[in-house]
């Protein structure tokens, strides 16, 4: 036995613990801007070290158990195990983390198998090389060999992982199947190829040994750059796919923009109708009351009470049932405030429209339209006290300030890239309500804030959107 034997041995363990705590480390960089975020930063900090403490531990016990495993099942298990820990502490946009961990295997394995071929590469230049040096040489060219492997493997898992972070982002979102598949079927792919590679490679050891240095080193040389196209191809796919999504996004909002201008004319239409009517009744006006003068002279007071109805209804159906200073405005309350009405729902309206600013009526119908709609979804899906929803409006200084509340019992839970909430609706469309307000908020210099609070003893969501008005 040499006598370096025991450093050697020494050298490999620190080598396998430390590349199991780079991964580790990398696994954490991505899954931290996905995770549920806590009020407690603390909390969620604790969780993720423990996610990576788990899956350390599970990689050591693998590694050292006296029964083998194959390699690539360890990993696997290793990366699963974290997974699974992961969804107990936080229960959403479960196919996300599925997709981000499935690639991050993928990415691991990649990247080390690009190090160990690499140094499959050199092995046979350092014995062609350096045949005649001494067991002290080659013991410190192993300690550097080892340190320069372990420091691109990171490089690259690393590199990988904060590409794959701005590239694709750090929204957290719902996956549908399709998305889901098109996501990790090329990094399954690239790991099921390399098993067939490294079976082949095994099956042909003998053969190998025994062809020539070139043959050696250009075999070695397809397969690292087999595994930096899979590596590459990992990257671009996300990158295709988040490019994909954006463009789906914007045509989506284009669309949802377009059908809200169709409803401003039709609020638009349905005001000028209104007001038209109005302009009837006032023009008619006079024969009403000379009628109903001459009813009541000729002792026909059923008569003019009954035509003094049908007037009062006819007014009554030619008038807005809230008057908020805006005509547009005033349609889209008016109709907001028959659905909720359809729907059991109390609504509280103290809305002013701020005439004398440059706030366009369009911008403040999207802001009233979505804002309520939303409120009145959110009742639906999450609500086991008695429905309400106020809408209110007040100057500050010289900011004009929306606050819609609506009662809700359910979580607020917030995307933490987008300060949004996360929508738990499904289908196509939905999520974008809340963009547009802040679309429209933004074009007055102001903003959105949303939150839960306890307002007159129960629980409450409340959205103010706040714009300037100079």
């Amino acid at each position: 036995m040499n006598e370096l034997d025991v450093y050697y041995e020494i050298i490999d363990n620190i080598y396998s613990i430390t590349t199991t705590l780079m991964t580790a480390y990398c696994y954490a960089s991505l899954i931290k801007p996905f995770f549920l975020k806590e009020s407690s930063y603390r909390i969620q900090k604790m969780r993720i070290w423990m996610i990576c403490i788990i899956y350390v531990c599970i990689m050591l016990f693998l590694q050292y158990m006296p029964y083998y495993i194959n390699t690539i099942l360890a990993h696997a298990i290793g990366i699963f195990v974290a997974f699974f820990v992961m969804c107990l502490f936080d229960h959403t946009c479960i196919s996300q983390k599925l997709f981000l961990s499935i690639t991050f295997f993928g990415l691991r394995w990649q990247a080390w198998r690009i190090v160990g071929q690499l140094v499959g590469i050199l092995f046979p230049l350092y014995t062609h090389f350096f045949a005649d040096q001494d067991i002290t040489f080659w013991f410190r060219l192993n300690i550097l060999d080892s340190v320069l492997t372990a420091l691109t493997g990171f490089f690259l898992m690393y590199g990988g992982v904060r590409f794959l972070l701005k590239v694709y982002g750090k929204r957290k979102e719902q996956m549908r199947m399709r998305e889901f598949l098109i996501l990790v079927i090329p990094s399954l792919s690239g790991v099921c190829a390399y098993v067939m590679i490294f079976f082949y490679y095994n099956a042909h050891t003998d053969a190998l040994e025994q062809a020539s240095l070139s043959v050696k080193i250009g075999y070695e040389m397809l397969i690292v750059i087999y595994a930096i196209i899979c590596y590459a191809t990992n990257l671009v796919i996300i990158w295709l796919f988040r490019q994909w999504k954006t463009e789906q996004e914007e045509d989506k909002q284009r669309e949802i923009f377009s059908r809200q201008m169709l409803d401003l004319k039709s609020h638009i239409s349905e005001a000028e109708r209104l007001y038209k009517d109005m302009r009837t009744l006032r023009h008619d006006m006079g024969n009403h009351l000379m009628t109903l003068k001459q009813l009541y002279a000729q002792g026909e007071s059923e008569e003019a009470k009954a035509y003094a109805a049908a007037l009062q209804k006819q007014m009554q159906a030619a008038s807005f049932e809230i008057s908020s200073g805006n005509p547009v405005t005033d349609v889209i309350l008016s109709d907001r405030k028959t659905e909720m009405e359809e729907k059991g729902i109390a609504f509280t309206c103290d809305f002013h429209y701020p005439a004398d600013s440059k706030i366009n009526a369009f911008d403040i119908s999207i802001i009233l339209s979505n804002g309520l709609s939303n409120a009145i979804e959110a009742i639906e899906r999450e609500c086991h006290a008695v429905p309400h929803i106020s809408l209110y409006s007040y100057r500050m200084k010289n900011m004009y300030v929306i606050e819609i509340t609506n009662s809700y019992t359910g979580k607020l839970l917030t995307d933490e890239q987008s300060g949004l909430p996360l929508t738990t609706k499904s289908g196509e469309g939905h999520g974008f309500g809340l963009i547009s307000i802040r679309h429209a908020a933004q074009k007055y210099l102001g903003d959105i804030e949303i939150k839960k609070e306890i307002y007159e003893n129960e629980e409450c969501c409340l959205l103010r959107v706040m714009l300037q008005t100079v």
